[in-house]
């Protein structure tokens, strides 16, 4: 049997896409079709088969087929044996970012996971793939070649992780290292130096190879879509990454740079934690419904924390630079109390109802930031007590569980840290309070800071409002208030806010969204309700000279 999938788009301003799907000599009585639920990377139902519309089944004969929609994304037919069979269907593009589709009249993007059926009755057979294509588009995909506007890949799993870009404004830049082939492609405007920015880009691929050992592809694509308009997102796959940025031209501005440069190391990252070490119950992944992990702090706080550091053991980052985006981090954690109410385990198993979404005032823990400080601090601990680090174990579990494909559980995982560890009861109370538990993570970030001859330092000044009456606000408007502060029983989250900060106390007016106008005013006391933080820098250590490293 044969399946072969065929995309052209014959309106491209309607940014409907045409698939066909050909399933030759079909040698099953029943044939399942499903549209994928999710996607790697985002552990959020998005539901892709309200996409798809024209939905029809004929026999090669174009006689039609009748068919049965068994749930919301799934579809089954009868099928006489050694029949071929045309399924077909439009599918909506109109979504940019990194994880979905687009079509207009100038590029074709797509990430398969979002619009192609998976065959559910032959899970291991090869899916041909191919392409009308404006004669003028230069193609950037993850996909095999296999002819002219032809590829092809070894079953679902490798093509709902693939993603293609067709363009007539593509550039591609390339680097290589130790015989692997880096190629990043760009769609949109370019507002910075090649030489710099592959010279960056060498600089912390290498040094991640370095600690892995070995990349696990031959080549690998950065492909990044520059957009005209405010956008930041990522998505990984094994052999690349997709990339949305904008706008384009804020790239002449360092600190863009800084974030560009953050999210790709990041994404390459992933090319072995998550696309390959991966808990088992998401390997291989099953995008008919929810995958219930407790792993987010590995899944996403390992790479944002790794990420991040490499472009400082790189040299990318300078330490100033890191620690202004370490702050950020950490004063984004300052914010949040959810880890009051649900452990990193809780909120991960969570992700599925609404881990990407802010929800409710302190319900849970932010599995990148909250994640990051977690793997900061067990990174810090493994380093003065033997000399290992966090890259250790994460090369260990590359070759235990990532290279061999095999999946691994909360406890395999964290066995690595405990043989890693000189003190295991150290590691078994670190793991009982701030992973399984729910106890202050920040007090231990600031106890563990002189390690590295810094120190975190709590600063009122930088918003009085939050810290010294426990209110968040962003565009006029709170947006958060602490339970303890005064302002808790007067005001509420979406009032409109204006104030003036006077030297003990703060005079305000809120109106509230049923038009109710309220004045008064809030004494300062001794607490602190939201601090803000920094990190400053002192003498040098041993273990801030191997950290950089």
């Amino acid at each position: 049997m044969k399946i072969n999938y065929h995309f052209s788009c014959k309106n491209p301003t309607s940014q409907f896409i045409q698939i066909e799907i050909k399933l030759c000599a079909v040698d099953s009585d029943q044939v399942i079709l499903q549209m994928p639920s999710w996607r790697p990377g985002r552990y959020q139902l998005a539901d892709y088969a309200q996409n798809v519309r024209f939905f029809q089944i004929k026999d090669f004969a174009n006689i039609p087929v009748t068919f049965e929609k068994t749930s919301k994304n799934r579809w089954q037919f009868l099928a006489k044996n050694e029949q071929d069979y045309l399924i077909s269907y439009e599918y909506y593009a109109a979504k940019m970012d990194a994880g979905s589709c687009w079509v207009d009249e100038s590029q074709i993007y797509l990430n398969f996971v979002n619009c192609c059926l998976e065959v559910l009755n032959f899970p291991d057979l090869n899916y041909e793939v191919s392409f009308d294509l404006n004669p003028q588009f230069t193609i950037a995909t993850t996909l095999y070649p296999n002819g002219v506007n032809k590829f092809i890949t070894s079953n679902f799993q490798e093509l709902a992780d693939s993603s293609f870009l067709a363009s007539e404004n593509l550039t591609r830049w390339e680097y290589l290292i130790d015989k692997v082939q880096f190629n990043c492609w760009f769609n949109g405007e370019i507002h910075f130096s090649e030489e710099e920015f592959l010279e960056q880009f060498q600089r912390f691929t290498q040094r991640q190879i370095e600690d892995f050992g070995e990349f696990p592809e031959s080549q690998y694509h950065f492909i990044f879509q520059l957009l005209p308009y405010p956008h930041y997102h990522g998505v990984e796959h094994k052999k690349g990454t997709v990339i949305t940025f904008g706008p384009a031209e804020s790239l002449t501005d360092p600190s863009q740079m800084e974030e560009l440069l953050g999210v790709s190391s990041h994404e390459l990252y992933h090319a072995w934690n998550v696309c390959r070490i991966r808990p088992t119950e998401l390997l291989p992944y099953d995008f008919s419904k929810e995958t219930y992990t407790n792993a987010g702090w590995m899944l996403e706080g390992i790479t944002t924390y790794m990420g991040d550091l490499y472009l400082l053991k790189s040299g990318v980052y300078s330490l100033e630079t890191y620690l202004k985006h370490l702050e950020k981090i950490i004063n984004r954690e300052a914010q949040n109390f959810g880890w009051k109410n649900y452990s990193i385990l809780e909120s991960s198993f969570d992700l599925w109802l609404d881990g990407y979404q802010p929800g409710i005032p302190d319900r849970k823990v932010n599995i990148y930031s909250h994640g990051a400080l977690i793997c900061l601090c067990l990174d810090i601990m493994l380093m003065r007590r033997n000399g290992c680090s966090l890259a250790d174990v994460m090369k260990v579990a590359w070759k235990k569980f990532g290279k061999k494909n095999k999946g691994y559980s909360q406890q395999t995982f964290w066995s690595i840290f405990l043989e890693k560890a000189l003190d295991e009861s150290e590691f078994k109370l670190f793991y009982k309070k701030f992973i399984a538990g729910k106890d202050d993570l920040l007090e231990m970030v600031e106890a563990l800071m002189p390690l590295l001859g810094l120190e975190l330092i709590q600063d009122s000044k930088i918003n009085p409002l939050a810290s010294k009456i426990g209110i968040l606000t962003s565009n006029g408007k709170i947006t958060k208030i602490h339970s303890e502060s005064p302002a808790y029983k007067t005001l509420m989250i979406g009032d409109e806010i204006s104030f003036t900060l006077l030297d003990t106390s703060v005079e305000f007016e809120a109106k509230r969204q049923t038009g109710k106008l309220i004045r008064s005013t809030i004494e300062f006391n001794d607490l602190e309700f939201f601090p803000s933080y920094t990190l400053k820098i002192n003498k040098g250590t041993a273990l801030r000279a191997k950290w950089m490293n």
